[in-house]
């Protein structure tokens, strides 16, 4: 593997890191509203600079209704995920845990279309399993916002696989800058009729929120989801769908530096390590 893939996949694994983390400074607005304006944010960049950068060819009939349907997903994912934080505002580890389980579920559709899977990328995904156990387990607790929490954060991550299957379809054919811009522009979509159907006042945003909306819609988005997208051309859907894994142990380190109270303990840093390194043999695995 060349070092510019290494180089985009550690990028994007930093990039996604910082969503939890700026999604707290915006944690008085709605999940709706966040998501909504990431994916507003993004499209619009993307647009813009498409149309000036790119001579984009018009999307085939046949991947149209795959794109609408990963779109869709997408905006679904972001609103659960940040559900999820909502729920469980001081343990960001909580929700980055279960919101970035998308590589399981992505082997197991992998599995399901008979795609060959290398011993290699299993051990990986047992070794990341770990890490991730032994991140959560110091904290596991039966309240009921946790709970919840961790239930919307592991849909979350059901969508998000599809996302990615989806992705790795699509750009066999078309431009994933191409792909990017368009899935954003359906997620956006989307959660728009979302806000409008439960009443979500998303214009309600000070300039301050705007600031930290606008980097949410070009750090972890633009950086961190098309450049995942991106990688698919490269890599099989499961070892991309695993960079995001060491969003747990990146986050908690960032939260730990800029909120007081967030919890750093010896078992965050050791399931964090483990995670590294077991996201190592994964990306070993070439497509």
């Amino acid at each position: 593997m060349s070092l510019r893939i290494y180089i985009l996949l550690f990028l994007s694994m930093f990039a996604v890191s910082t969503s939890p983390i700026i999604a707290r400074y915006l944690s008085h607005l709605s999940p709706i509203t966040i998501s909504l304006w990431r994916m507003v944010i993004a499209a619009l960049i993307m647009s813009i600079y498409g149309y000036y950068r790119y001579d984009l060819k018009p999307i085939a009939s046949n991947n149209q209704i795959k794109i609408v349907i990963a779109g869709v997903l997408l905006g679904i994912h972001f609103a659960l995920f940040y559900g999820a934080i909502a729920l469980m505002p001081n343990n960001i580890t909580n929700a980055t845990v279960f919101g970035t389980m998308a590589p399981l579920f992505a082997l197991f559709i992998e599995i399901y279309f008979g795609r060959s899977i290398s011993k290699k990328l299993i051990f990986g995904l047992l070794i990341v399993l770990l890490g991730t156990s032994i991140m959560f387990i110091y904290d596991f607790s039966i309240d009921n916002n946790l709970t919840l929490g961790n239930i919307l954060a592991i849909l979350c991550s059901v969508c998000f696989a599809f996302v990615f299957i989806i992705s790795d379809q699509v750009n066999k054919t078309e431009n994933s800058f191409n792909f990017s811009k368009n899935v954003f522009i359906y997620a956006g979509l989307t959660l728009f009729l979302i806000a409008i159907l439960t009443n979500v006042n998303f214009l309600n945003i000070s300039i301050y929120d705007f600031i930290f909306l606008f980097i949410l819609g070009v750090v972890p988005t633009i950086i961190g989801h098309s450049v995942l997208y991106y990688l698919v051309k490269y890599l099989q859907p499961t070892v991309v769908a695993s960079i995001p894994l060491g969003e747990p142990f990146i986050a908690s380190i960032f939260a730990w530096i800029l909120f007081p109270g967030q919890i750093l303990n010896i078992y965050i840093i050791l399931g964090g390590i483990t995670t590294l390194f077991g996201l190592f043999i994964i990306i070993q695995n070439k497509k």
